[in-house]
């Protein structure tokens, strides 16, 4: 615990800590969430929108396969090698023990019933029997992603959030680098393009597998008594687990309710893979690449507040929850109001065509709501509310799904614009209640909301004013960068106007 910063000054540390991980989190993130939305739009420029499409498919059917085998074993390992960090004399290394054996008693029997079942499960996800053989070299990866996941979650959980990272950097270059050198030849089939997936995310997995074995035997554990037996781990992790499986099971149905959906609106098969794959491929890679930060800080975020939990540290759970509601909001509603104004073009430059960033612009609105969702599980998350969290994701599911089923018929593609914003909308604002609520954080809508509407209103309306000048500035490079150059530096004066005196936040007594 003196190495996670528990003892002595330990809030100051972590603090400090804290800001430390995410700037080192977010540098690695951010390289590779740029690197991964240039090769989506290599990707859909080579093998096709309609191929991109049913590799969406085909990774949503192995994140849940994942998930069931794993028993969502980063977040349980994170969870409960951090609260084992919290209490005076834990044994943090018998609890990643119990997690590997957790995980291998759920990812023998998925694995092997994906493997006997993997035609009809590729006629039924995959909509092609041919894909059969690209399912079954995915369930013997199974064990082996749930064992790399759970010391994944044993060095975030013990403030090393750099491994994760160099995992992360070394998986995506073997995937993309193998994937582009199979792929280099030129268009190739669907069935094809799974396989060669399947190869690179084979070799991106034993090498990670390989690389957080050699650094946890490296590792020296001090002795102690572990709070935890097998059994108690099991009955703790076993609720986790389901939650992950039902969202991954929902998140499944409902990418795979899409396609079919689209093709009773009036589209072909091929039509409809097509512009599956456009929304997956262009939209939703747009609108979730500036969120690199919060997720940097999400993962950092749970063994953080596991720990002031189980140290019953409850103001400091207070203070990071307000806070990082705040930072999340203020870059939210700035990256929503950017994406309002040029999402147009950005969806023409990653060849999504003028339909994508249509949807780009359109969804832009709901970006606060979806960026509020990865912090706030988080917090929820390290807190315990892991059964009000896979509750929340149920109702938020059904609603999302019953939209797709009844609009899209209706609508066609913008059936999914409606599904987006009511299960957002209606999930998003459960979580803040209970994250108030669980933290007793005070509300303010004002501090919350009123600054950054104001600062981004204000921000991009002189922004704005060179083009009434020069109108051509609207349409090019030049004027975007012109627009940014004014608009962002004109936000954050806006914010360092408006400051607080005190920084502290005032919690009610809990």
């Amino acid at each position: 615990s003196k190495r996670c910063g528990y003892a002595g000054g330990g809030t100051a540390m972590r603090k400090h800590s804290v800001i430390r991980d995410t700037i080192k989190m977010t540098a690695v993130q951010f390289v590779l969430e740029c690197l991964s939305l240039w090769f989506q739009s290599w990707m859909t420029r080579r093998v096709g929108a309609e191929t991109v499409g049913i590799l969406a498919l085909a990774g949503s059917f192995f994140q849940l396969a994942a998930m069931a085998a794993g028993g969502n074993a980063m977040l349980c390992a994170s969870r409960f090698v951090s609260e084992e960090l919290g209490r005076t004399g834990g044994c943090p290394a018998r609890v990643l023990r119990h997690g590997l054996c957790f995980c291998l008693m759920l990812a023998v029997p998925v694995s092997t019933a994906v493997y006997w079942f993997a035609p009809e499960l590729s006629r039924q996800f995959l909509r092609d029997a041919a894909l059969a053989d690209a399912v079954r070299m995915m369930a013997l990866l199974l064990p082996l992603w749930g064992y790399c996941a759970c010391l994944r979650g044993y060095f975030n959980a013990v403030c090393r959030v750099a491994v994760p990272a160099l995992c992360d950097v070394l998986e995506f270059l073997l995937r993309v680098g193998i994937l582009a050198f199979l792929l280099r030849h030129g268009a190739a089939s669907s069935v094809q393009v799974c396989r060669d997936l399947i190869y690179s995310m084979a070799a991106g997995t034993f090498c990670t597998a390989i690389f957080l074995t050699v650094l946890y035997v490296r590792r020296r554990e001090s002795g102690g008594t572990c709070s935890l037996s097998f059994w108690r781990y099991g009955r703790l992790a076993f609720p986790v687990a389901l939650g992950g499986c039902l969202t991954a099971a929902l998140s499944t149905a409902n990418d795979t309710l899409i396609p079919i959906t689209l093709r009773q609106s009036g589209s072909s098969a091929s039509r409809a893979l097509e512009q599956f794959g456009t929304f997956e491929g262009v939209v939703i890679p747009v609108l979730f690449f500036p969120s690199t930060m919060l997720c940097a800080l999400s993962g950092i975020l749970i063994p953080e507040i596991a720990r002031a939990n189980a140290a019953g540290n409850q103001r400091r759970v207070c203070h990071l929850t307000e806070r990082v509601i705040q930072l999340t909001l203020i870059f939210a509603i700035l990256i929503a109001a950017i994406l309002l104004k040029f999402g147009g073009r950005v969806g023409y430059w990653m060849d999504g065509g003028t339909l994508s960033g249509k949807m780009i612009r359109i969804l832009a609105p709901v970006v606060p709501f979806i960026y509020l969702e990865i912090v706030l599980e988080a917090l929820l998350k390290g807190m315990g509310k892991q059964n009000f969290s896979s509750l929340n994701y149920l109702a938020e599911y059904v609603i999302r799904i019953c939209v797709v089923l009844i609009f899209i018929p209706l609508f066609g593609f913008y059936g999914i614009v409606a599904s987006y914003y009511t299960s957002n909308v209606f999930g998003n604002c459960n979580r803040l209640r209970m994250a108030a609520k669980t933290a007793n954080m005070p509300f303010h809508p004002g501090k919350l909301l009123g600054k950054p509407l104001f600062a981004v209103v204000f921000s991009f309306a002189v922004a704005a004013l060179p083009e009434l000048f020069c109108p051509a500035l609207r349409e090019c490079a030049v004027g975007m960068v012109l627009f940014l150059g004014i608009a962002l530096p004109l936000y954050v004066l806006v914010f360092w106007l408006l400051r607080e005196r005190h920084t502290w936040v005032t919690c009610r007594e809990w």
